[in-house]
């Protein structure tokens, strides 16, 4: 983009910028790594569920779970039908809920990256009579990338409240694992409660033909990780 006045995100106003600071849009080098959930098979008692980690994760060992509700969403303030722990330390698997009595309302599914009904991050959804949904999933994107300013637009699920949850969102240089990084750069608290917005970072120096890692959390440790994404500043300064 060499244009010095560029368009910020759909529907709002104009932004001058310098030429050393411009938008970020979706490249071909940016990588987004997400949780996922999803139903796979469903009968009268029994709910089979695949799931899938960030690369690193052990969710055994980090007490991740999947969990069940009749609900079109996570009521996170009222306790499953049923939880699992999963049970491997693999990033992938599947996890079976039996002895269920489902019935033709709307259930959901939730999988946590911790031991807490506040870490779920991502959900698929068995509509009334049955009907698989499409999943939904904690994620994060660039709005804004300059050398010495950076602002992330953020998603969680609904009803979540990332504020009270203590969700927050760190910056490392390189390719960075939560599971195993040093000190961030950067970290941006989640200051609302709305399931969705805008998180920045003042004040933090980018180096040009340099990548980074921006990484989402679901709560104060680091292992309730829910997003990453890997973006190279050559795109953007």
């Amino acid at each position: 983009m060499k244009n010095d006045e560029v368009r910020q995100g759909t529907g709002l106003a104009e932004k001058t910028t310098s030429a050393d600071q411009r938008l970020a849009v979706g490249l071909d080098s940016t990588n987004l790594d997400l949780c996922s959930v999803a139903v796979t098979f469903v009968d009268g008692e029994t709910v089979v569920v695949d799931y899938s980690g960030l690369p690193g994760n052990q969710p055994a060992t980090y007490k991740n779970f999947v969990a069940i509700w009749e609900n079109s969403v996570i009521p996170w303030t009222a306790p499953p039908l049923l939880a699992v722990p999963i049970l491997e330390n693999g990033q992938q698997g599947s996890v079976t809920f039996e002895g269920l009595t489902i019935t033709r309302n709307a259930y959901i599914v939730g999988y946590a990256v911790g031991p807490e009904i506040t870490n779920i991050c991502c959900s698929s959804i068995i509509s009334a009579g049955g009907l698989l949904a499409a999943p939904t999933q904690v994620s994060i994107s660039l709005n804004f990338v300059g050398t010495d300013m950076l602002s992330i637009h953020y998603q969680t699920l609904a009803g979540y409240l990332p504020l009270q949850y203590n969700n927050w969102i760190g910056l490392w240089k390189g390719y960075a694992s939560p599971y195993n990084a040093d000190t961030p750069l950067a970290i941006a608290m989640i200051n609302s409660n709305a399931s969705e917005g805008t998180a920045n970072m003042p004040n933090v120096l980018l180096e040009p033909h340099t990548n980074y890692s921006l990484i989402y959390f679901m709560g104060k440790e680091r292992t309730m990780a829910a997003a990453i994404l890997n973006f190279n500043t050559s795109d953007y300064l």
